[in-house]
């Protein structure tokens, strides 16, 4: 919430979250990255995790930013979380914002 919060405007929402949990602190943005990846939308496969996602989409479209800042009630298409084991002492976390423009088209190659 801070990191979107403090962002406001400027990733030119409508935004996707990618946020990575576990690992190492090198481990842990790679995840974030990693999860921009994913289908706009398709919720994580552990129940738990899609829950904590739909939770943070619905509280960051509720802070008001809407498109390109300018205000509104779509601040964020999607929250990805994206998971690796680590030891509970050192959980790093870090999260990635998109710009809404990086995901008009998918190819396969």
């Amino acid at each position: 919430m801070k990191t979107v919060t403090e962002a406001g405007g400027n990733p030119c929402p409508p935004i996707v979250v990618g946020v990575g949990i576990g690992g190492t602190m090198e481990v842990a943005p790679a995840l974030a990255k990693k999860a921009l990846t994913r289908k706009v939308g398709e919720p994580h496969p552990d129940p738990q995790y899609a829950e904590l996602e739909k939770e943070l989409l619905e509280k960051i479209n509720r802070l008001g930013i809407g498109p390109q800042g300018l205000g509104g009630r779509v601040t964020a298409l999607a929250v990805h979380i994206e998971t690796y084991p680590t030891h509970i002492a050192t959980m790093p976390v870090a999260v990635n914002l998109n710009c809404h423009a990086a995901r008009h088209a998918e190819a396969e190659l």
